[in-house]
């Protein structure tokens, strides 16, 4: 096993567009680092260029200490499994994960007992003989994954090994391939668009837009503490509401402005983000958790906002209720990026285009909420889980 590292890497197509650039990130030994963002971010670029199927224009990458810029492919110790298996369908499922070691010329009983052990860990003894097609896609995607496994390579790349397959069987593989690299312990490096992949396995997650770095942290960490706005609408589903509002300083404490609602800003939260008090008179981009914006049960009346249901989404564990509220939502290009993987719906209502122009927010209920279109209600906001950012830069402001 080894430790992967990109050193200012960069990748530029016909000498001026970038795919990639400057980037600066390091895997440890054994662990499982997911390179998640929207299409065209450069994540799959990063990923093939540490493979060796895209030349590096800039920089270094290091396989264990060992600089691989110059490296074959073959060379590098690594092992790839695709999103399409790339399975040979006139080989039963034995002669698919061996084929490796058998044009690597390991001896005969050596292969047999490498590929016995992988079909072990993947559930697939009894399969062997079969032939890709008579699988399932979560099967044959355990073939590509037992062909990579048998090789014991230093590092495993995967580019979207999930994206075929069907919603049950991608939860499913999700919690196979987070058991098997937890098993064996290899360095991983896995691509994909979809969040829910990235924080339920990842040790840590690696946030790119446009080829650029913007936050590396655990699934946790990147949820509660996103570095900018475009973290913040891109981790989170629904997304963080994100609405403009004002910092003002009422008797020696912050209060932020919505529309025509004062929240009060905890001396806690105020004491963990110091550099609010130099936003005093400001406008800043505030942001709400969904999760964080629920019915009001009779609590702080200064932690209210009025609202009115434009949608009620039941969905059996929770109502997601799309609300319009007197307040202005941050519509900016990182945001729009953040949510290019939402559908329309979803889309308009998370970037608050009400047709009265206030903004529509997204506020988890509980199951058993009675709420219906065009209805008014008050919903509370749990201040202790405000998040502020910079309206010029977009930055998250003393996170």
């Amino acid at each position: 096993m080894a430790a992967i590292e990109f050193e200012q890497v960069g990748k530029a197509y016909d000498g001026k567009v970038w795919a990639v650039r400057h980037l600066d990130l390091t895997v440890a030994d054994g662990e499982f680092v997911v390179l998640v963002g929207p299409s065209g971010c450069g994540k799959t670029t990063a990923l093939r260029m540490l493979a060796g199927l895209e030349q590096i224009t800039e920089g270094s990458i290091r396989i264990g200490g060992r600089r691989v810029n110059d490296v074959d492919p073959r060379d590098r110790d690594i092992a790839m499994v695709f999103q399409n298996y790339a399975l040979y369908p006139h080989m039963n499922v034995y002669d698919n994960i061996g084929f490796g070691l058998r044009m690597q010329r390991v001896p005969k009983e050596e292969r047999r007992a490498k590929i016995e052990h992988a079909a072990r860990i993947l559930g697939l003894t009894d399969h062997l003989k079969r032939k890709p097609g008579q699988l399932s896609g979560g099967q044959r995607q355990r073939v590509a994954m037992g062909r990579a496994i048998v090789r014991e390579p230093q590092a495993f790349l995967m580019d979207e090994p999930l994206s075929n397959l069907d919603a049950r069987l991608r939860v499913q593989m999700r919690t196979e391939i987070s058991r098997i690299q937890h098993e064996l312990g290899v360095t991983t490096v896995y691509v994909t668009h979809d969040q829910v992949e990235a924080m339920t396995m990842a040790h840590r997650v690696a946030v790119l837009r446009r080829g650029s770095l913007q936050q590396l942290d655990t699934p946790q960490g990147v949820y509660d503490r996103p570095a900018n706005l475009f973290v913040a609408s891109f981790i989170g589903s629904p997304a963080m509401n994100l609405l403009e509002g004002r910092i003002e300083r009422r008797d020696d404490r912050l209060v932020c402005t919505l529309g025509d609602r004062e929240l009060p800003i905890p001396d806690e939260l105020a004491a963990a983000r110091p550099a609010l008090a130099g936003y005093v008179g400001r406008l800043v981009a505030v942001g709400i958790r969904p999760e964080h914006l629920t019915g009001n049960d009779g609590g702080d009346a200064g932690a209210v906002i009025s609202a009115r249901v434009k949608v009620a989404e039941a969905l059996g564990s929770e109502v997601l209720v799309h609300a319009e509220i007197d307040a202005a939502a941050v519509v900016r290009d990182e945001i729009l990026e953040g949510l290019a993987d939402a559908d329309e719906t979803e889309l308009v209502a998370e970037l608050g285009q009400s047709d009265t122009g206030k903004a529509v927010v997204i506020a988890r209920l509980p199951a058993d909420a009675d709420v219906r279109a065009g209805q008014s209600l008050e919903l509370a906001v749990d201040v202790r889980k405000l998040h502020f950012f910079d309206l010029e830069d977009g930055t998250a402001i003393a996170r």
